[in-house]
C-alpha cells in the first residue's frame, strides 16, 4: 500500500525539515525493533509507539512497514550514489578519482552498524520473510550498481577502459574492491575499514581494474 493521496503535503504551520525529523524518528523505531525482533516480529503500530508518532502519520510517510525498510535502505544507497554524481569527471585521473571516492563511500556505508544490522536481519529472517532482503537488493545493490555500470559504459565510449560489457567491468570493480570483507565482517571476524583502509582497498580495486580491462 502506498501513501494516501495528499499526504506528503506539510500540516499547516510544519516546519519545511519537520517531516524529515518525523521520518527519521520513525526509521530509527523501525531499525531498533527490527533488531530486537527481526521483520516478521516488528509492526507497525508498535513502530508508531517508539517513535512517538500515530499511525496516521506514519502511513502517511512511509504506506507500509515494508515502505520504511525500502526507504531505510534508499537512503544510505542515495549516499553511496553521491561520489559517482558529484563533480562531473573528465579523462582518466577524474574517473580513477571518482572510482575511488565512489569505493569509500561503498565501503563505509554498507559495512556500517545499521547495513551490517539489515543483512543479518536479512539473513535471520529468509526462512520466514524476504521483505528485507529484497529491499538491499532493489533498492540498495540494484539502484548503485545501476550507477556505477552506467559511469563504465561512459569510460568505454571515452576509451579509458576496454571489455565489452560494462555491467562485467561494474562487477568486475564491485568484487575487486570488496573480496569477501563484508563476509568477514558480517561474521564479525574483522571490524570495518578505517577511512584510511577504505582508501587504500578503493585505490587498489580501480589500478586492479585497469589491469584487468585496459583500453584497446
Amino acid at each position: 500500500m502506498g501513501p494516501k493521496r495528499g499526504a506528503q503535503k506539510r500540516r499547516r504551520g510544519e516546519p519545511a525539515d519537520a517531516q524529515e525529523v518525523l521520518r527519521g524518528r520513525i526509521m530509527g523505531a523501525a531499525f531498533r525493533l527490527l533488531t530486537e525482533r527481526g521483520y516478521a516480529g516488528t509492526n507497525t503500530l508498535e513502530i508508531a509507539r517508539r517513535a512517538k508518532v500515530s499511525k496516521r502519520e506514519l502511513y502517511a510517510l512511509f504506506g507500509s512497514k515494508r515502505g520504511i525498510i525500502l526507504q531505510m535502505v534508499a537512503t544510505g544507497a542515495a549516499r553511496m550514489q553521491l561520489p559517482l554524481r558529484l563533480p562531473d569527471w573528465r579523462g582518466r585521473p577524474e574517473f580513477e578519482a571518482t572510482l575511488v571516492r565512489y569505493g569509500i563511500a561503498a565501503l563505509r556505508e554498507v559495512s556500517s552498524p545499521t547495513v551490517t544490522a539489515m543483512y543479518r536481519i536479512a539473513i535471520a529472517d529468509a526462512d520466514t520473510s524476504t521483505e528485507v532482503a529484497q529491499a538491499l537488493d532493489t533498492a540498495g545493490r540494484a539502484t548503485t550498481r545501476a550507477l556505477l555500470v552506467d559511469i563504465m559504459r561512459r569510460a568505454q565510449s571515452e576509451d579509458i577502459l576496454g571489455g565489452d560489457d560494462p555491467a562485467v567491468l561494474a562487477r568486475s570493480y564491485a568484487s575487486i574492491l570488496w573480496g569477501d570483507l563484508l563476509l568477514r565482517i558480517l561474521l564479525k571476524v574483522v571490524k570495518p575499514p578505517t577511512e584510511a583502509e577504505a582508501e587504500e582497498r578503493a585505490r587498489a580495486a580501480v589500478a586492479a581494474l585497469f589491469k584487468l580491462h585496459p583500453p584497446a
